[in-house]
């Protein structure tokens, strides 16, 4: 028989940003430079191989994460072990568990207000909301505290008070904005 020889150039391990493990769920990750999809291997790694040496966008759609698009250069890449790790922040429809120390909402100005940045005030936790307007903000580590969140579009701000406590889920309910 014939031998086909592949080199690996690029392969792509995809992290969930609550867990720290690795992601699950349906997932496409592509190249969009020639809508090359990757073939994810049994170790849980989504591969490319026989790209030329170069500049590429590698795209990753999810019905559990918010869509991510990192630009990656092969050329830089360890060609012994050409792996990039992305971290995928989960939507509000992710499946928490029930002791999950969350912050929800839905943000509105007659209609949802789509890709608005939302964080706490003070800390390194952030979201954005979905195409429905909602948002979740996931916590570990904390108890009982009182937080601010602080809701950006554009140059619309608006901050809301929120106390939060540990595995409990706090419903903001529909925030007008701004």
């Amino acid at each position: 028989g014939d031998t086909i020889i592949t080199n690996l150039s690029l392969a792509v391990w995809l992290t969930d940003a609550y867990t720290r493990n690795e992601s699950f769920g349906h997932i496409k990750v592509m190249v969009r430079e020639g809508d090359i999809k990757a073939a994810k291997n049994i170790s849980g790694y989504y591969c490319f191989t026989d790209l030329a040496t170069g500049k590429y966008t590698v795209s990753i759609e999810s019905d559990r994460y918010f869509p991510e698009e990192i630009t990656v250069d092969t050329y830089v890449l360890d060609s012994m072990n050409p792996v990039v790790v992305i971290e995928l922040k989960p939507r509000p429809c992710y499946p928490f568990p029930d002791h999950a120390t969350l912050v929800r909402g839905l943000i509105s100005n007659a209609a949802p207000v789509v890709n608005a940045d939302v964080e706490v005030t003070g800390k390194s936790i952030k979201s954005i909301t979905d195409e429905r307007g909602e948002f979740v903000l996931y916590f570990k580590g904390i108890k009982t505290e009182a937080i601010t969140i602080k809701i950006k579009k554009g140059v619309d701000t608006k901050t809301v008070p929120a106390t939060i406590e540990e595995g409990k889920t706090i419903s903001l309910g529909i925030i007008h904005f701004p």
